[in-house]
């Protein structure tokens, strides 16, 4: 879960990364379905971390306690998994806005944290990076409780207009903006070595 919660954080943080998360931010309404809203080059990564994470815990629990650890499961789903969407997680996109206990909030996401995490509003910027557990926002300083969906304002800034929310915008569009930071970032590198070695010949 903290992997989760740190590769999402890092996604908002750097711009490369958030040219492609912006594709699930530009929802203007949550469904079930958003969350499937995702580049592919960001479920890729998703999938990368998963693998590794996944790879290193099994293995480290095979290693260390062979076949004495066994996963307890309802319907075939993880019982952790099952009691967290049982409280709502599939609802984190959605208009339900499910919250929880005021002291449990610092300790699950609530769907309607979730939700909050989606909000345009400033002061909900960078707020509820968790997938499962918010304390880990609360250790990191992006902590924020839930508030009245009817009150928030979902998607992106203005500048994101309804000509961006076709496919081929969604898909293409992160790959430009990405090529030209990398542009922008190798032209100072340029820069800056051009200006080195002018400085060593005189």
């Amino acid at each position: 879960d903290f992997t989760k919660f740190y590769i999402h954080r890092c996604m908002h943080k750097w711009n490369i990364l958030w040219s492609l998360h912006k594709v699930h931010h530009s929802a203007t309404t949550l469904t079930p379905m958003t969350v499937f809203r995702t580049h592919p080059l960001e479920g890729i990564l998703f999938s990368f971390r998963g693998a590794v994470t996944q790879a290193i815990t099994i293995s480290s629990f095979v290693f260390l306690f062979g076949n004495n650890v066994d996963l307890i499961t309802i319907l075939g789903a993880n019982i952790f998994s099952f009691i967290f969407n049982i409280f709502g997680s599939n609802l984190r996109h959605s208009h339900i806005d499910i919250k929880y206990w005021k002291w449990l909030e610092y300790i699950i996401i609530s769907p309607a944290q979730h939700q909050v995490h989606h909000s345009v509003s400033s002061k909900h910027h960078d707020k509820n990076f968790g997938v499962a557990f918010a304390f880990w926002d609360w250790i990191f300083g992006s902590h924020h409780h839930s508030e009245d969906i009817d009150t928030l304002t979902l998607g992106l800034d203005n500048n994101f207009g309804a000509e961006h929310h076709s496919l081929v915008s969604l898909y293409f569009r992160p790959i430009k903006e990405i090529a030209i930071i990398f542009t922008k970032k190798f032209n100072k590198i340029k820069i800056y070595f051009e200006k080195k070695f002018i400085l060593r010949r005189i």
